[in-house]
């Protein structure tokens, strides 16, 4: 796939984030409670997942394919937990926009961090002046669409 065609999925894959964050925040208040409603996102997701692996025949791995995923690679659910969550609790407080450019500010300053370090199998990419611009201005951005 072209980097053009993997640009423009992550633009539209950036997309749906807003929907997410709405949606989890209407499930959160309709159900009247945060971690309700982070359980039924993730079953959802779960089902879901569980069509898509059984129509397309997708093979289940091996118990020694899972002992040998790093220990790191299996955070990723608490880490993924932790985030809707969030979200499920903020959205009906700051509001969609607000919780969406503060959730990417945060995601950016970890991203460089992690990209300068090369963590957990990433390509490393040294964060540099320009990357630091950048940076700021998003997180201007944030404090503008917040406080103004």
């Amino acid at each position: 796939m072209s980097q053009s065609m993997l640009a423009l999925l992550a633009l539209i894959t950036g997309a749906m984030i807003p929907f997410q964050l709405a949606l989890n925040g209407q499930l959160g208040t309709a159900l009247k409670s945060v971690y309700l409603g982070a359980f039924f996102v993730f079953l959802v997701g779960l089902l879901a997942l569980a069509v898509l692996v059984l129509a397309l025949r997708i093979g289940w791995p091996s118990p020694a394919d899972l002992a040998e995923v790093p220990a790191t690679a299996w955070a990723g659910g608490l880490v993924a937990t932790a985030y809707i969550v969030a979200v499920v609790f903020l959205v009906p407080r700051l509001g969609v926009g607000t919780t969406a450019v503060l959730v990417i500010a945060g995601q950016l300053v970890a991203a460089m961090a992690l990209d300068h370090a090369g963590a957990f199998g990433a390509a490393a990419n040294p964060v540099t002046l320009a990357r630091l611009a950048g940076a700021a201005m998003v997180l201007a951005g944030a404090a503008v669409v917040k406080f103004a």
